[in-house]
């Protein structure tokens, strides 16, 4: 095993590294790296700062964490961080996988990795949800038993109904005590109220830039898309908004002009319907700069804007946090009935334009891959497009090679590059 190191120091150092080079390189992309810098640094100092640090998986609100004095760390940012980078998530995955079967899914054996390698700071407690899959309901409390750490589960129901979020909304009571009682603080409701109001804001304006986004030519470009899935980490926080009004100012002036992100013409709007590759967000561009093909919004990251209306009704922050937890990615499609994800992909499709669809089924993601083929048929019965459909691991990048993957999306493109000739 190579030498031990401390993941959280090294992505915090990272990050402000990037930081300082984009202030030099490019000033006027600043606000896509210091949002990453603000939450590394957050959690690598929260143990300087006296404060406690509360590890969640995706769908978790951070907003209850934040509330009680804490400083939340969605255990997925590990992943999706370093898929790309040199190394990857290959030291975690093979340290992983002398313990757990390879087929669990990638960004849970990377998880899982970083724990058992020590890189991975204790923290002082893990809340989790039991949806989306049985990957993270396995991985999560398999960290907090190896770190000796205390762990809650919020149960999901499996229908995103009123009854459900009823449910879910008492789950969340049960939470709020487990983290009054790790953390030592009781929730500050003051607090809550403050936090909610970022929330509320932030939701806002992650819908007008999905909003942005249905015009035509599109304002943003793709791998923001993937750089909005912060949003999960870091909504309750004052720099998710300015990370987002940043983003949409840039959108609103590109619309205003009636100008697009791509140089030439846009001439292909794609839906993504799975995972997005975080081991190289790369071929997003290379599908703009080489077929001028733009994913238009990934059908996972799509979510509506809930917003809490009276943040001091502590029955109506419990039922709308219920309602963000299971509007969320991945739950809002992955979990449970397949009708809500072929309902927020017809939407979509249809709002935002599409006339190009990837279902880039991630291998870790086995549980879509039955829907997946019910999503492709309804895509192409009622709009008459083909989706391609490919596998891969969203996260290691050594399961299929960049060079394939371009193989089989460029097949893909360019049989539709025929048809769009014949017509």
């Amino acid at each position: 095993m190579s030498e031990q190191k401390n993941l959280f120091k090294e992505l915090a150092e990272q990050s402000e590294s990037i930081v300082e080079h984009a202030r030099k390189k490019y000033p006027d992309r600043l606000w896509m790296f210091e949002v990453q810098k603000v939450y590394w640094q957050n959690v690598y100092q929260a143990r300087e700062k006296g404060l406690k640090l509360i590890m969640h998986g995706p769908n978790m609100p951070p907003e209850i964490i934040y509330a009680c004095g804490a400083v939340p760390f969605l255990l997925d940012c590990i992943p999706t961080r370093i898929a790309s980078s040199k190394e990857g998530v290959a030291r975690y995955v093979d340290i992983a996988e002398k313990y757990v079967p390879s087929s669990l899914c990638g960004l849970d054996k990377t998880d899982i990795g970083a724990a058992l390698s020590g890189d991975m700071e204790k923290p002082d407690a893990i809340i989790y949800a039991s949806a989306p899959c049985d990957s993270t309901r396995a991985a999560y409390p398999a960290i907090a038993d190896y770190l000796g750490v205390p762990s809650y589960c919020i149960d999901s129901p499996y229908k995103k109904d009123e009854r459900g979020f009823a449910y879910i909304a008492e789950e969340m009571r049960g939470a709020v005590a487990f983290l009054e009682e790790v953390t030592g603080n009781k929730l500050d409701w003051n607090r809550m109220v403050e936090v909610i109001e970022y929330s509320n804001k932030a939701y806002e304006l992650l819908g007008k830039i999905a909003e942005l986004r249905q015009n035509i030519p599109c304002p943003l470009p793709g791998r923001l898309l993937v750089l909005n899935e912060l949003f999960g980490a870091m909504v309750g926080s004052p720099e998710i908004i300015d990370f987002l009004e940043a983003q949409y100012k840039i959108g609103k002036e590109k619309v205003d002009k009636k100008e697009g992100c791509l140089e030439g013409e846009e001439k292909f709007r794609i839906m993504w319907l799975q995972n997005m590759i975080w081991s190289n967000v790369g071929i997003l561009d290379w599908l703009e700069q080489e077929y001028g093909a733009v994913v238009i919004m990934d059908a996972f990251g799509y979510q509506a804007s809930y917003q809490i209306e009276d943040p001091w009704n502590e029955d109506e922050v419990y039922t709308g946090l219920a309602k963000r937890m299971l509007g969320a990615p991945m739950t809002h499609g992955a979990s449970g009935p397949v009708e809500p994800w072929m309902e927020l992909v017809d939407t979509a499709i249809t709002n935002y334009k599409c006339n190009a669809a990837f279902f880039a089924g991630h291998v870790g993601c086995k549980h879509t891959w039955a829907a997946g083929k019910l999503i492709k048929d309804m895509v192409y019965n009622k709009f008459g497009m083909p989706t391609l459909t490919f596998d891969l691991d969203a996260v290691d990048r050594r399961y299929k090679p960049e060079e394939a993957i371009k193989e089989t999306i460029k097949e893909y493109m360019d049989t539709l590059i025929e048809s769009k000739g014949a017509k």
